[in-house]
């Protein structure tokens, strides 16, 4: 008996269509529960930046650079939170070739049949060698331009209110100058020009950045649904 190697299954049969509900119901809870990770992540660093503030506020003895460490912890946050998205980016992407091949035919049958049988190529191909959609990087680069580039910002506020009031008030700039220094060791240009590097970079890097809605926007253009 001869073998028939790349046989196409009948896309409305039973079988199919059980296999595919099946399919999407777990991209489904996939999804979800990355998009659950991610806001854990998302408010652990809310809740991290609220307590620097009200600890580092609350006293005059506590130095300003507790806020610069607490910026490091973030940050860790953030590597974690990009990870995660593009497990998120990746589920997306992977129920959009579903709904855009399947459902949206079954609902509405398109007018651009080669389009609409491609996904099954290129669903099968991930299947057999799934690759994340997105670099890591990229990720990064979302989540800070979707959440942590305010974090950032309000941390930097509370910084240099922390300079101007403790550990006493600053009534010149001299003052204010002479606040920036980490005790004998880092002195306060050093640590002037981290800081104006630090939030002009995370600025650039975000606003250069595409947003999510334009990085799931897959149908915008046909040659994006091959992951990278």
């Amino acid at each position: 008996m001869s073998e028939r190697p790349h046989e196409r299954v009948d896309q409305w049969s039973p079988a199919f269509l059980s296999a595919v509900a099946h399919l999407y119901r777990g991209e489904m809870s996939r999804m979800t529960v990355w998009r659950q990770r991610l806001d854990i992540t998302s408010n652990w660093a809310i809740i991290l930046a609220t307590a620097l503030t009200t600890f580092t506020l609350g006293s005059a003895d506590v130095p300003h650079y507790t806020l610069l460490l607490g910026l490091a912890l973030i940050a860790i946050s953030i590597l974690i939170e990009g990870r995660r998205y593009r497990h998120l980016h990746h589920s997306k992407w992977r129920l959009y070739l579903l709904e855009l091949g399947l459902y949206s035919q079954a609902l509405h049958p398109g007018p651009d049949p080669d389009r609409i049988h491609d996904w099954r190529r290129l669903l099968a191909a991930d299947l057999r060698r799934s690759q994340l959609t997105i670099s890591w990087f990229t990720a990064i680069r979302v989540r800070l331009r979707r959440n942590y580039l305010l974090i950032f910002y309000f941390i930097t506020a509370v910084w240099v209110v922390k300079l101007l009031i403790h550990p006493q008030r600053a009534h010149s700039l001299a003052t204010f100058w002479a606040h920036l220094s980490v005790g004998d060791f880092i002195p306060p240009w050093f640590v002037a020009a981290t800081a104006v590097v630090f939030v002009l970079s995370v600025s650039l890097v975000a606003g250069t950045c595409p947003t999510a809605e334009q990085l799931e926007d897959w149908g915008a253009e046909n040659d994006r649904h091959q992951p990278a």
